[in-house]
């Protein structure tokens, strides 16, 4: 199973992909993420370069991806944590090295 890296240097398995979906691996669950998240995800990241990627739940980073994903969606902002580092290391975007982190599409 790949190994990707949060933002933050936690350590995740996941298997699929972002075409495909990710299912990411806890100790005693999975997260599954499905493609069309990935989308809007890369669409936000698109259309609102810079902004900021909003992970926590609670409580909601204003105006951030995250919070899209939440209110506009009903998804965990908590996808991000998983879905972005994998689109930084397809080259899609990047990220700021510290919190708050911001998003800048390439």
């Amino acid at each position: 199973m790949p190994i990707g890296t949060t933002v933050t240097g936690v350590p995740f398995q996941y298997s699929g992909s972002l075409a495909t979906g990710l299912t990411v691996s806890f100790e005693k669950s999975t997260l599954k993420i499905k493609p069309e998240i990935v989308y809007i995800i890369r669409h936000e990241i698109t259309e609102r370069s810079p902004v900021l990627m909003g992970a926590n739940r609670k409580p909601l980073v204003t105006d951030s991806v995250g919070e899209t994903l939440a209110e506009k969606y009903g998804v965990s902002p908590q996808v991000m944590s998983y879905v972005l580092p994998l689109l930084v290391e397809e080259g899609f975007c990047t990220v700021s090295d510290r919190n708050p982190f911001v998003i800048h599409r390439k």
